[in-house]
């Protein structure tokens, strides 16, 4: 598939004035209009009122579509009076009504022109066309068509130029030189499919890319990659909303080859198309069945694969949306292949193993896949190389049984594989392994084999070098033979005009001759008839003197004529020889001319001598010619051109218009060889092509263009550039002249960000001049740099100054270091504000407070320095300070700091808590202890007693009978009430005052003491659970005097590790019950319950052992009615399975796969009463007995089921017959590959025989090979068919050829022979013996033999030289001599050697095995 792409005539709007159905071109003001593409055409210079000239509000959008679609383009215009819109196409004409229909709709003012069943020949750039009597309006859109399928006009145009080539060399040779040119590339020039390569690579694959494709100039390829990034990004965004994580094609598995990317598409419906080397390729969207190609896709990703690989999917590949390319990739398969392939590897658990191989040629990297899985350089694997690419290694760190499996290396279209097999270290069970040294694989001199694969490719390639060259040869030969061939045609084509020419210049030069000849002869008559007849005149008898005279004078004309005839006819023929001449040489110009390619390079044969006679002056000639140039407006220019003489003159010309000495603004000037045009003050009507023109029409042209770009004056921008500096609430503005062509673009910044106008800032912009006005009131925060930026098509230019708003100063900052703080001065500084406010800080205004009062004592204005001393303090006393900052424009905020002490005062510390000796009705004694921190060593004066009534928030100081401080460290509180409760704090006086006051006492009752209960009766435990204890008791016996009655009741609890109580309620219980939560799970806590009141708790009451915090103990057992042992599950599904049980306390569930702990791939999710077993993708390996051991303190239990992971067998190979023992045939046939993957794979076969048409089994759960078939009869056409089996079903069978035993037919003689007799006796004999066998341990086993005899034999097998034909464990069979033994569940007591034995009277025979059973 190809697309045709329209060729692009007008690259922008401005100079569409291509077919406009014929209409005469109008002149006027042109200018572009608002909407991006179209350019408008003003007839008048100056509009009427209400008049507008014609505009696009939507104009037409390029369309890219498949060959034999609708293509519609759509345009919207506007106008006053209502313009009529027409189309056109740039390369075609618009006739067909029915191929181009032009329509307009009134109801959605929508103009548009449908092209049905579009064709590549539509492929064009068409314009739309708005007209009206004051002007016109005009844009161009283009329509690219994709070419699909076969091209009937195409390939006759294509065979017609073969038929000619034929017919023609010459056309030949053009062909080629035609197809040769158009193939050709500058120097340094990429090809666009190596851009679309780079523009989907990762940055790391650039390099590579450049050398195999010889790109040198990286930078410069890096540039124009970003530039075309960007183009392709912006064409992208028209249909994909995200693109990432794009994936290069390569070879994932043996047969698939895949590249996927991440893509969102704006559109879902948007067409996807995939191109291989340009040619579209069909594609399925589902990854099934055996398409060739599939582009799959799950959400956002998309993975397109390429099927059943071969040489020829090598390839560019191309990945469009809406005919915008996404992804380019190149999928290579070089013709490699693998010299030493990998080889099995036994490897040791916690060992490293390796695979190694070698290629036949250098490749880079190879694939290596993991069940068919590709395998990355990772913490598991490291893939390497060898430097010269040949050796390629696959190391598997610490190999686990998990690693075992099929590996594989691919190498472009060849691969191979092993198996890696990792022994389990069983002898270190339950312990971690440590790693262990060495790796495993290897063996092989893979350095000698990759040094002789070296030499081997080295010389291929020096051969396949010398082929190329002598076919370059071969073929060089064959074009010089077919130059030869047409030069030889040529020569003969001009001789054969050239005798042509000069034969018809012959034939004319004779005839005019000829035509002279006989004129000359007539005329030469006439005057000798006249002289005669004057001569008889003269001697006429009588005549007179003047006859005589006469008849002289016309003779010596007539002698005077005849000369002058000669004379003219000798002229004349000269003359047409050279006439002859000419024409002959002019034919042969002719000739050469028309012959392009022979006349190039034929030599021309010389005719004179090698040097002429005369030499001619070839004229005056340019040494150097006129050169473009690109100036300013306003700068001075030149063109300057060299002659190859002094004294030659030129005429010089601007736009074909001649420049004289009086042209205004240009000076001409030569001085010798060099002319010169000076432009003093270029100006843009200067601009333009000039021309230089000498003697001999020989001229140089060149182009000034004439570039005005933004710029500003020198003043202007020195003023602009000045600081504008304001007052905080003012407004600003900004403005700079500028000059340069317009249309400009203007855009302000405010420290790099761009304004944009709003209800704060106008724009104002005139044609030379902008202004920026800040309309709202400017605060501090908007100072910074303001940035104007100017830009039109002919540069950029940039100016910068600074806003400066002024205001007062932030607060200063905190917190204050204190540099001397004693009884006499506080001296301290603090930090300068962070924003001075635009003008510096000149003083500080300060003010004091002593902490304690609420008055601030002002200090005034403090210079400028942010210090201060302050020596109007007090020894002892704290202040507090406020700060503000002043500058010019005001008085900040303040900022207060933190208290300050002059001097130093140590108070004493906290007494201890007060401890309540005894309470009575009236008196409460307290006791304390001093504090250890008494104040630097200061005596304690005495000390201050506070209360506090319960439910209050007031303390109270309690004074003693003296109201002085309390002295010693005892008190009696007998200021209260009876039955109130209070609690109360001391603290401690030395000569600094008052210290902290100590911890709160415990709340004590006014009141004569009580008894405290006794202790609860009848503790016991009611329920319990997981995190949960209730109890039960009684209360106390009430004794007078002992023990008093019980007002409530507190729980506590003490885990067996620790020793400390933990009360579980804060307030006591009134009843007798209680609820212990938040237990830990299987804890053991002690627990006991305490009767208190007023009087105080009473002695508790224990448990008398520890609890459990669980439900009653309950023996594991399972729950389910009915539960399943076996499951078979396919390959690749996930197996899960679910079982119930219960048990108190919660087991300990373990998952055992035939006795080993399950791996880590396999999920397990236990709950208290369940627990499930998740494979998510069982894999053959899986297969095994499963075991759930549940298990808790009360016992154990455990269930075993087994899981077999298989999938329907794959056909058995080819199947054979083979007749051994007449009478019957040996079927034999090729195992299926699934053989050595399923252990319980056996195989099925069916017969029919050519007197049946059914087929009917004859052997099943055939655990071998091979089968016999008895009672095969003569004469008739057997068949068999072969089908694997296993737990999944039945795979598809595999046919045998016919077999046929033909009856020999003699004839019949009959003879008399003498009667002897037959002895068909025999001894045993096994004609197929038993083979060795290893099965899995509880799965079953199949042996079989065959043995011949007569008279039949007795066979008996033995295991281990005991007889097992007694034995209901062993099903044994013999049938027509073919002796089979199944055991139905192998295990390690059937390990062993077995024997079969086959006895007659003639004989006895032997044939042995041995069975090893694996775990």
């Amino acid at each position: 598939m190809k697309i045709k792409k329209s060729k692009v005539t007008d690259q922008s709007a401005s100079g569409q004035q291509g077919a406009e159905g014929g209409a005469p071109k109008k002149k006027g003001i042109k200018f572009r209009s608002k909407v991006p593409g179209v350019m408008i055409t003003q007839y008048v210079e100056q509009m009427p009122e209400d008049k507008t000239t014609p505009d696009f509000t939507r104009k037409p959008i390029g369309l890219t579509i498949q060959e034999g679609k609708l293509a519609i383009f759509k345009a919207k215009v506007i106008g006053e009076p209502k313009p009529t819109v027409t189309w056109a196409r740039a390369n075609g004409e618009m006739n067909d009504p029915e191929k181009f229909q032009s329509k307009f709709d009134p109801n959605t003012d929508e103009h548009t022109l449908e092209i049905p069943n579009v064709s590549s020949d539509e492929a064009d750039t068409y314009k739309c066309y708005a007209r009206n009597e004051f002007g016109k309006a005009v844009c161009t859109v283009m329509l690219n068509i994709i070419e699909v399928g076969f091209k009937k006009k195409k390939e006759m145009a294509k065979s017609k130029e073969a038929a000619a080539t034929k017919a023609d060399p010459t056309e030949f040779r053009k062909m080629l030189r035609k197809g040769k040119k158009k193939e050709e590339k500058k120097e340094g020039e990429i090809d666009e499919d190596v851009w679309d390569l780079l523009l989907s690579a990762d940055k790391k694959d650039y390099e590579r890319i450049c050398a195999e494709h010889h790109i040198t100039d990286f930078r410069g390829m890096l540039k124009k990659l970003q530039e075309m990034k960007r183009e392709r990004e912006e064409e992208q965004a028209q249909f994909i909303e995200h693109l990432s994580n794009l994936k290069q094609i390569k070879v994932r598995s043996e047969d698939t080859a895949e590249f996927e990317l991440d893509m969102e598409l704006k559109d879902p419906n948007s067409q996807i198309f995939i191109y291989k080397d340009g040619v579209m390729v069909a594609f399925s969207r589902e990854m099934e069945g055996d398409v060739k190609h599939s582009l799959k896709q799950v959400g956002k990703k998309f993975i397109f694969s390429v099927r059943n690989l071969s040489a020829e999917d090598a390839g560019l590949y191309q990945l469009d949306v809406g005919g915008v390319n996404v992804f380019t990739s190149d999928l290579k398969l070089p013709p490699v292949d693998f010299a030493v392939k990998i080889q099995e590897v036994k490897a040791e658990e916690r060992q490293d193993a390796q695979f190694e191989c070698v290629l036949t040629m250098p490749q880079p990297e190879i694939t290596w896949t993991l069940k068919n899985n590709p395998i990355e350089t990772g913490e598991k694997f490291e893939i390497t190389c060898s430097e010269d690419k040949l050796i390629h290694k696959l190391l598997i760190k610490d190999c686990m049984p998990v690693d075992s499996g099929i590996y594989a290396a691919i190498a472009g279209l060849k691969s191979c594989s092993a198996w890696l097999i990792v022994e389990a270290d069983k002898g270190a069970k339950g312990k971690k392994k440590e790693r262990k040294a060495g790796v495993a694989g290897g063996g092989v001199d893979l350095a000698k084999v990759a040094a002789e694969q070296q030499e081997k490719y080295k010389k291929d390639m020096e051969a396949a070098l010398e082929a190329a060259k002598k076919a370059q040869l071969e073929r060089e030969a064959l074009d010089a033979k077919a130059m030869s061939d047409e030069e030889e045609a040529a020569k003969r084509r001009a001789a054969e005009r050239a005798a042509a020419a000069e034969r018809a210049a012959r034939e004319a030069a004779e005839k005019a001759a000829r035509e002279a000849a006989e004129k000359a002869a007539k005329d030469l008559a006439d005057l000798e008839a006249a002289a005669k007849a004057a001569i008889e005149a003269a001697n006429r008898p009588g005549a007179t003197p003047e006859e005589i005279a006469a008849a002289e004078a016309a003779k010596a004309a007539a002698e005077a004529a005849a000369a002058k005839a000669k004379a003219e006819a000798d002229a004349k023929a000269a003359a047409d020889a050279a006439a002859a001449a000419a024409a002959k040489k002019g034919e042969g110009d002719e000739d050469d001319d028309d012959d392009e390619e022979g006349k190039k390079k034929k030599k021309k044969k010389r005719d004179g001598p090698l040097v002429p006679d005369t030499v001619i002056d070839p004229g005056v000639q340019f040494s150097s010619g006129l050169e473009d140039c690109k100036v300013m407006v306003g700068q001075p220019t030149e063109l300057v051109c060299k002659l190859t003489k002094e004294d030659a003159k030129g005429i010089w010309y601007k736009d074909g218009v001649e420049i004289t000495a009086e042209t205004e603004g240009m000076t001409i000037s030569q001085d010798g060889v060099f002319h010169k045009l000076l432009i003093p003050s270029v100006s843009e009507e200067l601009g333009g092509r000039y021309k230089f023109e000498v003697e001999g029409g020989r001229k140089s042209e060149a182009d000034i263009f004439v570039e005005d770009p933004p710029r500003f004056d020198g003043e202007d921008l020195e003023k602009f550039a000045a600081p504008t500096i304001i007052k905080a609430g003012k407004r600003a503005s900004f403005k700079l002249p500028y000059l340069g062509k317009e249309p400009v673009k203007i855009q302000w910044f405010h420290d790099g960000e761009e304004l944009a106008p709003d209800t704060n800032i106008q724009i104002f912009n005139e044609e030379g001049h902008t202004c920026l006005v800040f309309t709202g009131k400017l605060q501090r925060k908007d100072t910074g740099e303001i940035k104007i930026k100017i830009k039109n098509e002919f540069g950029t230019v940039e100016a910068v100054t600074q806003l400066i708003v002024l205001d007062r100063p932030t607060p200063p900052l905190g917190p204050l270091e204190i540099i001397e703080a004693s009884a006499s001065c506080i001296e301290f500084k603090w930090r300068v504000p962070k924003d001075d406010g635009g003008s510096p800080i000149t003083n500080y205004v300060m003010e004091r407070n002593q902490i304690g009062r609420n008055t601030w004592k002002k200090y005034g204005e403090i210079p400028g320095d942010a210090h201060y001393k302050d020596t109007d303090v007090d020894h002892g006393r704290r202040y507090c300070y406020r700060l503000r900052a002043v500058n010019a424009e005001g008085i900040s905020e303040q900022i207060e700091t933190e208290d300050v002490q002059a001097g130093i005062r140590a108070y004493p510390g906290p007494p201890s808590v007060p401890k309540v000796e005894s309470a009575f009705n009236d008196c409460i004694n307290l006791m304390w202890t001093p504090p250890t921190n008494t104040g630097g060593g200061q005596n304690i004066l005495g000390y201050i007693v506070e209360k506090r009534k319960k439910g209050s928030n007031l303390w109270g100081q309690v004074y003693p009978p003296e109201g002085q401080l309390i002295k010693g460290k005892k008190f009696g509180v007998t200021d209260v009430i009876e039955g109130m409760q209070y609690e109360f704090r001391v603290a401690a006086v030395n000569m600094s005052g008052a210290g902290e006051f100590s911890t709160p006492s415990e709340f004590v009752f006014a009141r004569d003491p009580k008894k405290p209960p006794g202790k609860v009766l009848d503790l016991k435990i009611t329920d319990s659970t997981y995190t949960t204890l209730s109890l039960a008791w009684t209360k106390p016996v009430e004794e007078k005097g002992v023990e008093d009655e019980a007002k409530g009741y507190f729980v506590e609890i003490r885990p067996a590790e620790c020793i400390e109580w933990n009360r579980c309620n804060v307030t006591p219980l009134l009843t007798g019950s209680f609820t212990v939560k938040c237990l830990k799970s299987m804890a053991m806590y002690w627990v006991r319950v305490i009767a208190t009141n007023d009087g105080g708790d009473g002695l508790p009451r224990d448990l008398d052992n520890y609890v459990l915090a669980m439900p009653p103990p309950v023996r594991p057992r399972f729950t389910d009615l009915k539960i399943k042992s076996l499951m078979v599950v396919k390959a690749g599904n996930s197996a899960r399975y679910n079982i119930n049980f219960e048990a108190s306390p919660w087991p300990n569930v373990t998952w055992l796969k035939d006795g080993v702990p399950v791996s880590k791939r396999i999920t397990v999710s236990n709950g208290p009463t369940s627990s499930q077993l998740l494979i998510p993708s069982a894999e053959r390996n899986d297969t095994g007995v499963y075991t759930i051991l549940v298990k808790n303190i009360v016992g154990q239990e455990t269930f075993s089921i087994e899981i077999r992971v298989t999938d329907e067998p794959k056909p058995p190979g080819p199947v054979e017959v083979e007749e051994n023992v007449p009478g019957t045939v040996t079927v034999t046939w090729t195992a299926s590959p699934d053989e050595k993957r399923d252990d319980r794979l056996h195989y099925m076969v069916a017969k029919r025989d050519s007197t049946k048409k059914t087929w009917h089994t004859v052997a099943d759960r055939i655990f071998n090979n091979k089968y016999t078939a008895c009672n095969i009869m003569p004469g008739r056409e057997y068949r068999f068919r072969v089908f694997a089996k296993n737990d999944m079903g039945m795979s598809l069978p595999s046919e045998s050829p016919k077999w046929l035993i033909v009856g020999k037919k003699e004839k019949f003689a009959l003879n008399m022979p003498e009667t002897k007799s037959c002895d068909l006796d025999r001894p045993p004999k096994f004609l197929v013996p038993l083979r060795m066998h290893t099965a899995p341990e509880g799965y079953e086993c199949y042996m079989s033999c065959a043995v011949i005899g007569d008279p039949a034999p007795h066979v008996t097998w033995y295991r281990n030289n005991v007889s097992l034909n007694t034995n209901t464990n062993y099903y044994i069979s013999n049938t027509c001599g073919v002796c089979s033994m199944l055991i139905l569940r192998v295990g390690p007591k059937d390990m062993g050697d077995y024997m079969v034995v086959a006895e007659s009277e003639l004989g006895r025979a032997e044939c042995t095995t041995k069975l090893t059973v694996r775990d």
